[in-house]
């Protein structure tokens, strides 16, 4: 990989650190997270409502997931519904309250008016990087 290349993944991956900080600002005014809205945002909009189904849509380890839930359990912006009907009571659901669907509301509102000018421009960007990162992989 050329020194240029490698100049413009790390301009890449900086612009997306960057991203990642200013949108965990915007989320910390509404009280979560941008990881914990995106914990919400994925069992409101895509039903993911079981935290195994959560631990694989964000790689993570089911411990690591849980920990997440029970905070978001705890600020009391989703509720945990258990098997009724089966013996096993370890398998839960998950339900966001209206506390965490207002969240996620307000937040795709603010981040869609921020982030729509844009799109076009980020998703060149985040194709870019990915080829990128993609041949740095590969070596």
């Amino acid at each position: 990989m050329s020194e240029s290349e490698q100049n413009q993944y790390l301009e890449g991956y900086q612009l997306l650190v960057r991203l990642e900080n200013g949108l965990n600002t915007i989320a910390k005014r509404h009280g979560v997270s941008f990881s914990q809205y995106l914990i919400l945002k994925q069992i409101v909009e895509n039903n993911c409502n079981e935290p195994s189904m959560l631990a694989r849509a964000f790689v993570v380890s089911p411990p690591a997931m849980s920990r997440k839930l029970t905070a978001l359990f705890r600020e009391g912006k989703i509720v945990k519904l258990y098997n009724l009907k089966d013996e096993d009571q370890r398998i839960t659901n998950l339900k966001v309250t209206e506390k965490g669907e207002t969240i996620v509301n307000t937040l795709n509102d603010e981040y869609g008016r921020i982030l729509l000018p844009y799109s076009e421009k980020s998703e060149a960007l985040m194709a870019q990087f990915i080829m990128i990162a993609n041949q740095i992989l590969k070596k």
